[in-house]
């Protein structure tokens, strides 16, 4: 696990919200997610059930924040620290944003290469590796062997990228997802963004294409996938194997996307849902629910186009009755 901060709880007493909750003293580095806990991490969780729950046993020194409603029993994971509030997700924010904000560690230091790009530390490059000039490659970046980085482009932080890949001119990977919480004046709090982004071998992603990075955990675009230009990904999506994503998409959060699934142009995806392997999405579409595998769906809002077929026929049908009975 890469130390992300330093962290030791004691200092959040000085906050007066959380200070009843402070009664150990430990250090925490990252974060990490109630599905897939971490040791000395931090966790939100929205809605704690039993099963979650017993994904604790295995984990000690993390500050978990928890919904106050919950009526389970967390006295008998005392190695690590439960603040009880009213909501989870919008406390881990304004947690984290302290955190980030008064972290025990230096700034990073960018280094300029003499082929004209810059770049931070614990940064590794591999074989035959070209990055043109006016790159800027941010700190614990790993990129492969035989990769081409076009002029223009920004890596941020905690991404990785494999072996054969091509980023065409100017696109950004691993730039802070749109997560937002709001109190109930209307104040608003972003949500920090740690999580990077993991990219395969073999991949290619076009100008002036953005993916943004991992909410806690990476956003993942595997083998062979390739992105045309101008295309948002969102954070937290999952891109499966070979799947083929046309010019001037739009992947909202947390998408699933099937193994050789085709994303026709201008298709918009709404956060959350799946799109099993081998479909289709016709040039236009917007995908408002989870679309099964083998399918192929065209329209605003998206639907198989054998139904569409059939909607055809039965509008046509309607306008006939309607003409004869004039």
């Amino acid at each position: 696990m890469i130390k992300k901060f330093n962290f030791n709880t004691y200092r959040l007493k000085n906050i007066e919200t959380y200070k009843k909750y402070i009664t150990k003293n430990f250090n925490i580095y990252s974060v990490s997610t109630i599905d897939n806990p971490k040791s000395n991490t931090m966790i939100f969780c929205n809605n704690l059930t039993c099963e979650l729950l017993q994904n604790l046993k295995t984990i000690k020194e993390s500050i978990i924040i928890i919904n106050n409603t919950t009526n389970l029993q967390v006295k008998n994971h005392s190695n690590n620290l439960f603040l009880k509030v009213d909501r989870p997700r919008k406390e881990y924010a304004k947690i984290l944003k302290f955190i980030l904000d008064n972290k025990n560690v230096p700034n990073n230091h960018y280094d300029f290469h003499q082929n004209g790009y810059y770049f931070g530390e614990n940064v590794v490059i591999g074989q035959n590796t070209i990055i043109e000039p006016f790159c800027f490659i941010e700190s614990n970046v790993t990129i492969g062997n035989n990769c081409i980085i076009k002029s223009g482009t920004k890596i941020c932080k905690y991404t990785t990228i494999g072996d054969n890949c091509v980023l065409k001119y100017s696109c950004i990977i691993g730039d802070s997802g749109f997560g937002i919480e709001r109190d109930d004046d209307g104040t608003t709090y972003k949500i920090p963004h740690l999580g990077g982004v993991n990219i395969g071998d073999n991949v290619e992603i076009g100008a002036l294409t953005t993916i943004g990075c991992g909410t806690i955990e990476p956003t993942y675009i595997e083998d062979y996938v390739k992105i045309d230009n101008h295309v948002y990904v969102a954070h937290n999506c999952n891109i499966k194997k070979g799947t083929l994503i046309t010019a001037c998409c739009e992947i909202s959060g947390s998408v699933k996307l099937g193994k050789n699934v085709w994303l026709g142009p201008n298709s918009s995806i709404i956060n959350g849902i799946s799109v099993g392997d081998n479909s289709i999405l016709g040039i236009g579409s917007v995908v408002i629910k989870s679309i099964s595998k083998n399918s192929i769906v065209a329209g605003n809002p998206a639907e198989k186009t054998e139904n569409l077929k059939k909607l055809k026929v039965t509008i046509n049908k309607f306008l006939e009755s309607t003409n004869n009975s004039i």
